[in-house]
C-alpha cells in the first residue's frame, strides 16, 4: 500500500488553486488546472477546494452524478476521478460521506473499493452512507470528502477503532487532535439495535460518549454533529429531549460550560436504524494551537435552544490563522424561532441563504467562501425553486450535494448546511 501522506505529483501544495472544477477524466488529460475550469462534465462533476495552513493543506472534495446514466457507470467514473485526486495530492481523509439509495449501496461500495485499490489508497477509512433520494441521475447521488495533506511529520491522520463506535479518524496536528467518529448508531453491546426510536437515540448518545472516552476525548470537546433520522417528523421532539438529557450532565449548553456543538438534524438513514450520527471533537493544548469558537446566534436567528434544539448556529475552528466555519443545518426560521414564508419555496430558499450569508459575513467571509455544502429539499418543486432563486440572483456557485429529505418541521421546504474557509 502506498503512503498517501506523500503526494505523487511534483507540484507543492503552494501551487494548488483554491477552487477547481474537474470533469471526469480531466485529471490525467490536462496540466495543472486553472483557478476554475468551466468544463462541461461527462457523467459526474468533481469540485476540489483547497485552503493552505502552515503545516497542512485542507481539502474538500465534492463529487456528484450529473446525468441519468446507470449507477454502475456513474460510480466507476466518479470513484476513478476521486481516487486519482486523493492519490496525486496525498490527501489523508478525515470524513467521507456517500449519498444514495440503499438499493445501490452494495454495488457502489464495491466499485469504491475497486477504484481505491487501483490507486493503493487506505481502505480503513470509514464511510457514512446516507440514504438520500437523488434529484437527478440514477440511485447514487455523490460524495463529500474532507481531509488534509500534511507538510511535516507533526501532522497526520490515522484510523482508530473502539467497541462502542467502530472506526473513526484521528487527525494529529501541532498542539491539537481532532477526532471524527463515523455513523454511530444505537447498537447495544450485544450488537443489536435498541428497541424503539427514543431508546436508539439514548444508546447512540451513550455510545458516542464511550467512543470519545476510548480515544481520550470528552463530550464537552464535541464541536460538530451530523444527525440523521429515518422518521424525522414523527419523533423530533422526543429526540431533542434525549439529546439535551445527554448534553446537560456533560456541561454542554449550561452556564459556565462548553457551547452546544454546531449540528444538522435531518431525515436520513444508513442501514435500517432509527437514527445515526457523525461526530467531530477537538482537543487542543490552547488557543494558540487550535480553538473552537461557537456561533450561538446569528444576525438573523437567535439561539436554537430557545425552541428546544440543543445546537449552536455554527462553529469556527481556528488553526494557524485560518478558520474553518461549520454552519449548522439552516432553514427559514426567524429570530423568534418561527417558520416563515410558509408554502413559498422561493422565499424560504432566499431566507436560508440570507441566514447563512449573515453568519459568514460576521466571520469576515461570504457565500463565496463555502467549500462544501449539502442541500436538503422536501420535494422536486422546492429544488426547482432553489435553482430559480440562485440563478436569478446570481448567488455564487459553491460545491454541494443535493438530496430529497424532510426537514425538521412539516412547513420547512429546504435546509442547507455548509463548510466555509475564511
Amino acid at each position: 500500500m502506498k503512503k498517501i501522506g506523500q503526494p505523487r505529483c511534483e507540484s507543492s501544495p503552494d501551487d494548488l488553486r483554491a477552487a477547481e472544477v474537474l470533469p471526469v477524466g480531466a485529471l490525467r488529460e490536462a496540466a495543472e488546472p486553472e483557478n476554475t475550469i468551466a468544463a462541461v462534465p461527462r457523467c459526474c462533476r468533481l469540485e476540489v477546494r483547497a485552503s493552505e495552513r502552515a503545516s497542512f493543506t485542507e481539502y474538500h472534495l465534492t463529487a456528484t452524478v450529473e446525468s441519468a446514466r446507470t449507477t454502475a457507470e456513474a460510480a466507476d467514473e466518479l470513484f476513478a476521478q476521486v481516487a486519482a485526486v486523493i492519490a496525486e495530492r496525498g490527501i489523508q481523509p478525515i470524513q467521507e460521506k456517500l449519498y444514495g439509495l440503499s438499493a445501490v449501496r452494495g454495488d457502489v461500495m464495491k466499485r469504491r473499493e475497486a477504484a481505491y485499490r487501483r490507486e493503493e489508497l487506505d481502505l480503513s477509512v470509514p464511510v457514512t452512507w446516507i440514504q438520500g433520494a437523488p434529484l437527478r441521475g440514477p440511485g447514487f447521488v455523490g460524495l463529500q470528502i474532507w481531509g488534509v495533506t500534511p507538510r511535516d511529520g507533526k501532522v497526520g491522520v490515522r484510523t482508530v477503532e473502539n467497541a462502542a463506535t467502530g472506526r473513526g479518524r484521528l487527525l494529529t496536528g501541532r498542539g491539537f487532535r481532532m477526532l471524527h467518529l463515523a455513523a454511530v448508531r444505537g447498537v447495544r453491546p450485544g450488537g443489536s439495535l435498541a428497541d424503539g426510536a427514543p431508546a436508539q437515540a439514548e444508546q447512540m448518545f451513550s455510545n458516542v460518549g464511550l467512543g470519545l472516552k476510548a480515544h481520550g476525548f470528552e463530550y464537552r470537546q464535541v464541536v460538530r454533529t451530523w444527525i440523521y433520522m429515518a422518521r424525522l417528523l414523527e419523533w423530533y421532539a422526543d429526540f431533542n429531549r434525549v439529546r439535551t438529557a445527554h448534553y446537560t450532565p456533560a456541561g454542554l449548553g449550561v452556564k459556565g460550560g462548553a457551547a452546544f456543538p454546531a449540528s444538522t438534524g435531518i431525515q436520513g438513514q444508513s442501514d435500517g436504524e432509527e437514527c445515526l450520527m457523525d461526530v467531530l471533537a477537538l482537543d487542543s493544548e490552547g488557543p494558540q494551537s487550535a480553538a473552537a469558537l461557537p456561533i450561538r446566534r446569528s444576525p438573523r436567528q437567535d439561539q436554537s435552544f430557545n425552541y428546544g434544539s440543543a445546537f449552536s448556529r455554527g462553529m469556527a475552528i481556528a488553526i494557524e490563522g485560518t478558520r474553518t466555519v461549520h454552519v449548522s443545518g439552516t432553514a427559514s426560521i426567524n429570530p423568534a424561532g418561527q417558520s416563515i414564508h410558509i408554502g413559498d419555496a422561493e422565499m424560504q430558499s432566499l431566507e436560508t441563504l440570507m441566514c447563512i450569508a449573515a453568519i459568514l459575513e460576521e466571520q469576515g467571509g461570504s457565500l463565496a467562501n463555502i467549500n462544501s455544502a449539502t442541500l436538503f429539499c422536501k420535494d422536486h418543486s422546492a429544488w426547482e425553486a432553489w435553482n430559480r432563486v440562485t440563478h436569478l440572483l446570481k448567488i455564487p456557485e459553491f460545491p454541494k450535494v443535493c438530496v430529497l429529505a424532510d426537514v425538521c418541521r412539516h412547513d420547512l421546504l429546504v435546509e442547507l448546511e455548509a463548510v466555509a474557509t475564511i
